[in-house]
């Protein structure tokens, strides 16, 4: 069975979890967890878990910004349709699998997901620990991407990849360029470092051009 492996906030989605909650939300502080992530004084796990730890409101608040990552039309039809050809969709994802559970079942999907687990309250918002159960945890990003990407080459010789942002890179590369699908800022230091890749703008453009070339 060929696996995609793809990224989940700006990939699977057209917008981030922490991202919505510092524009909706604007936490004291908050930033400054990323700019310190950015500087190399925190770490991508820790630079997420204290913007997700700062969300200040109710559960409804919290599964607002769920429905506010903003699927690309028609996603789920085409989650639906890559799995029906016998595709295995494996989400690697250095967020929360709080809300990309709670994503999956609005969205009416099922994947294997590998992410780090969280629990939320209003008074603690969103607390992300590390998936310390998990073969592929990592202290620095949750779970590693790049051990996600080989675990899935030693079930099938295909194995395409989708990601946006710094954590996939390792993962891309490890494939062939014509299964290597990259978004945002990634494709745009791809597209400047010469590195091959296939640009896409939208989730359900990858099921489109993986089927069709099964297809012949």
């Amino acid at each position: 069975m060929p696996i995609l492996v793809s990224d989940f906030d700006g990939t699977l989605t057209r917008q981030d979890y922490f991202w919505l909650i510092l524009q909706r939300y604007d936490p004291p502080g908050a930033q400054d967890y990323w700019d310190r992530f950015k500087a190399g004084e925190l770490t991508h796990f820790e630079a997420l878990g204290g913007i997700f730890a700062s969300l200040r409101t109710d559960l409804a608040g919290a599964e607002e910004l769920v429905r506010a990552l903003d699927p690309a039309p028609g996603l789920a039809a085409a989650v639906r349709r890559l799995q029906a050809t016998g595709w295995e969709l494996v989400i690697a994802s250095s967020g929360c699998a709080w809300y990309i559970e709670r994503f999956l079942a609005w969205q009416g999907l099922s994947a294997t997901v590998h992410a780090s687990p969280g629990s939320f309250t209003p008074a603690t918002g969103l607390q992300m620990r590390l998936p310390a159960e998990s073969p592929f945890c990592h202290p620095g990003t949750g779970v590693h991407k790049p051990a996600i990407v080989q675990d899935a080459q030693t079930r099938d010789p295909v194995v395409a990849v989708a990601g946006d942002s710094g954590t996939d890179r390792a993962g891309l590369l490890l494939v062939p360029p014509d299964r290597r699908f990259v978004t945002r800022h990634l494709a745009r230091e791809f597209t400047a470092e010469g590195i091959a890749h296939r640009p896409f703008d939208l989730w359900p453009e990858i099921v489109t051009t993986l089927l069709a070339e099964e297809n012949g």
